[in-house]
């Protein structure tokens, strides 16, 4: 007779545990909240005026042997890409325009908006260049251990605008 009390008391032990959790789970409702990244700290753009076409910078990058093809246009923004892609080339419009459309020169990382870095080293993923109205991203992980020859392909094609 003690096995059977015993047994029949971890059996109401057990189905008391679980009358609990399946109120605790219908009742609190728990939920999952993600983060929000707050915005980056201003969306100012490095250039005031529309100097240069998406044309121009084909043009430009033509002459260093490197063909850009259209990835994206929209109203304020034509993205141009190459074929491997280790560039990603943005030929700006009207800044306030730019502005409006939530466009930020930042990227994330761990966690925060920073500044692109303006080469590949310390394991970046990118570099940024700009030239006026357009700009040159250098993924360095695509470009591997060639991305300073890149950077430099990029900087001679943007004098050249």
């Amino acid at each position: 007779m003690g096995y059977f009390r015993s047994h029949l008391l971890a059996t109401g032990f057990l189905a008391t545990a679980i009358g609990v959790m399946a109120a605790v789970l219908a009742f609190a409702h728990p939920a999952s909240h993600p983060s929000v990244l707050p915005g980056p700290p201003n969306n100012d753009l490095p250039y005031a005026v529309v100097s240069y076409t998406a044309a121009d910078a084909r043009r430009a990058f033509a002459t260093e042997g490197i063909r850009l093809g259209l990835r994206s246009h929209s109203a304020s923004i034509t993205t141009l890409g190459n074929r491997a892609d280790i560039l990603e080339v943005d030929a700006f419009g009207d800044p306030e325009r730019v502005k409006a459309s939530g466009f930020y020169d930042y990227t994330v990382i761990n966690g925060r908006y920073v500044r692109f870095p303006r080469g590949c080293g310390s394991g970046s993923a990118d570099a940024e260049r700009w030239q006026g109205n357009v700009r040159v991203i250098v993924s360095c992980r695509a470009a591997g251990g060639a991305s300073s020859r890149w950077i430099s392909r990029v900087e001679r094609a943007l004098a050249r605008l």
